[in-house]
């Protein structure tokens, strides 16, 4: 089972500001797996379909998550294949795509070694994966700040899921899953961008409501809710401009071949 797990409205939240923390990656995650026309691909921890939608309609595409919630905003694109299922069992007979995506996921999932060695299976001779996991929580001030209202606001025990997003963080460790997986080629790049949003408290709020501990953050009273996200604004005061947040991020990108 995923450790990203949403439920009630959170998909929904999910797509209009989760998706708007990733997307400075996306298109390079989808470039560097160098998808042509005719390709099919497979989209791991496909969610929302974020990353699928953007790949060129000429590919064949499929996407595979563990979690209906999100699988059920998905669907409303009929021309991608969405299959529910667990990225370390997938349900797709050996060589049976060119391309891997794989956008945040590989960090959550319970075994990660059976996950790429999923990918890599499924994958054609020379077929080629890309995937992406964040930077340290100390590179991400963004998180780092709603990290620090979880604890005070909600408690210790809700920020299990952001250790979970940032616990994958090294160039090691991703090439020990490339190489524990057969695949060649393996690169691993680090790369930096902004997130941009004009009002931080609307980003800060609508954020918690896409996270799997939005019910907790919705329990609170508007009173507390408030303070949260004052709090974690003002943790962000420095990366305010004048057309507003201006948060830096640190992503890590691994490509590879089967």
């Amino acid at each position: 089972m995923s450790g990203y797990q949403l439920s009630g409205s959170a998909p929904a939240a999910y797509v209009r500001y989760a998706s708007h923390v990733m997307a400075p990656w996306t298109d390079d995650l989808i470039s560097q797996s160098q998808c042509a026309s005719g390709d099919r691909v497979l989209d791991v921890a496909c969610g929302t379909g974020f990353v699928a939608n953007k790949v060129i309609s000429a590919c064949k595409i499929t996407g595979i998550d563990v979690n209906e919630g999100m699988l059920a905003v998905a669907r409303q694109n009929t021309n991608i294949d969405w299959h529910l299922g667990s990225a370390t069992e997938l349900p797709f007979a050996g060589g049976s795509f060119d391309v891997v995506l794989c956008q945040q996921g590989l960090q959550y999932f319970p075994d990660r070694t059976a996950a790429i060695k999923e990918m890599a299976r499924v994958l054609t001779p020379a077929g080629r994966i890309s995937l992406n996991v964040w930077g340290p929580i100390e590179r991400q001030p963004f998180h780092g700040a709603l990290l620090e209202a979880i604890v005070m606001y909600l408690g210790e025990e809700h920020k299990a899921v952001f250790d979970l997003a940032f616990s994958l963080t090294t160039t090691k460790e991703l090439h020990v899953l490339a190489d524990a997986a057969g695949l060649k080629n393996a690169l691993v790049r680090f790369e930096h961008r902004t997130i941009r949003h004009p009002d931080p408290s609307e980003l800060i709020a609508g954020f918690m409501t896409s996270t799997p501990i939005a019910a907790q953050f919705n329990a609170l009273s508007d009173e507390r809710r408030k303070s949260f996200v004052e709090h974690a604004r003002n943790r962000l005061a420095a990366y305010v401009d004048d057309a507003g947040l201006a948060s830096p991020m640190e992503n890590h990108f691994l490509t590879a071949t089967r």
